[in-house]
């Protein structure tokens, strides 16, 4: 079967995992904040987008994407649906809403609504009435929502692909996986004997282990996905995929380092889970030498770490970054503390992008030594 896709990334990281899909092969465009769009894909599409994107979160079968005014709109444009493609007699439905925008409804009223266009299209196609398992359906479908614009689409992923299965011992402030995978991109790391790479505050290891797994081009492995209960996919394709793909050596060094031994503990575990061969130490990002061509850094927010004085420990990283032999400095804040992170001399500013992080304005800073 051919279908369009909807996929969900970081708000504010599109571009990022446009780039990602084009590696794999394919033509992405941007819908929406957060939400990518790819056209007549195939089930092996949908698979492999599953098992070897790391910078999505979820990839869905889009059914319905259309303008509205009201929730009689939509479910009109929902009714106008043949179900029967994608569910069986005997099969569970369940629909999840997210909704943004002013709107005189709810995210509940939209879940409702489509639900029952889904019944009384079914009902009327094959003359059965579709149960509705809100908890774990044979079929999920997915709702979005935002000011005028609706989409409905059949998951495919499951657990969002940001839940790597390596994550064993986090951290309060662990950085969410893609967005880590996306700082590695955005770090121009290359797979090479002289390529070096550090993260001086690495807490749980976020980022020194995407960084050994995008060089490693490691999958989503270790986990299901929620197309394998949709009935027309192929379990032996599925099988067929993982087979061929192929993980490569990595030559390049990676380093990461924290001054709390507790979370350097917990790096080191997370990346025996991964398999991911990094050299952990314990040190002061503020005094410790960065010899690495790359820092790549989720600086503290000061959000969940109240003592932490911002304004003071940023300046004292810029100072060491500038005494530093680092080429690329790429990092990670709450963007209210842009104004603590004082450009170090002999850098320009390449890039910043804002990033949506758990209802936070954050943003990535991407910095280049111009001396």
């Amino acid at each position: 079967m051919k279908h369009d896709l909807l996929l969900t990334c970081n708000p504010g990281l599109e571009e990022v995992g446009i780039e990602e899909l084009v590696e794999l092969g394919y033509k992405a465009a941007k819908l929406d904040k957060g939400l990518l769009e790819i056209k007549n894909a195939g089930d092996e599409d949908v698979m492999l987008l599953n098992y070897a994107s790391k910078t999505i979160h979820r990839i869905m079968i889009e059914v319905v994407s259309c303008e509205f005014s009201t929730l009689d709109d939509i479910y009109q444009k929902c009714l106008d649906v043949d179900y029967s493609l994608y569910v069986l007699p005997n099969q569970t439905f369940g629909v999840v809403s997210k909704r943004s925008g002013k709107h005189d409804f709810t995210s509940i009223d939209v879940s409702k609504v489509v639900g029952q266009a889904i019944i009384d299209s079914y009902l009327k196609e094959k003359g059965t009435r579709l149960k509705v398992y809100l908890k774990d359906p044979d079929v999920r479908f997915m709702a979005r929502v935002h000011n005028n614009l609706f989409w409905l689409g059949i998951d495919t992923t499951g657990d969002s692909l940001h839940k790597r299965w390596y994550r064993k011992l986090v951290h309060i402030t662990s950085l969410k996986s893609t967005i880590a995978h996306s700082m590695v991109r955005l770090s121009n790391l290359k797979n090479g004997e002289s390529e070096t790479f550090h993260d001086p505050m690495c807490g749980t290891g976020m980022i020194p282990i995407e960084a050994y797994h995008y060089l490693a081009k490691v999958p989503n492995k270790n986990r299901s996905f929620r197309f394998e209960r949709l009935w027309w996919f192929s379990k032996e394709k599925l099988e067929e995929i993982k087979e061929s793909w192929k993980e490569e050596r990595v030559n390049a060094f990676i380093a990461a380092s924290d001054w709390n031994r507790e979370v350097v503990r917990k790096a080191r575990i997370n990346s025996m889970e991964a398999n991911a061969k990094i050299r952990f130490y314990l040190g002061d990002a503020t005094k410790i030498p960065l010899s690495s061509r790359i820092i790549c850094v989720d600086l503290p927010y000061g959000v969940r770490m109240r003592k932490v004085n911002i304004p003071k420990l940023y300046a004292k990283f810029m100072r060491n970054v500038e005494s530093s032999r680092c080429e690329r400095v790429v990092m990670i804040t709450a963007s209210r503390n842009l104004k603590f992170l004082k450009k170090p001399k002999g850098f320009v500013i390449k890039k910043k992008l804002w990033v949506n992080y758990d209802d936070l304005d954050a943003t990535i800073v991407v910095m280049d030594r111009v001396n």
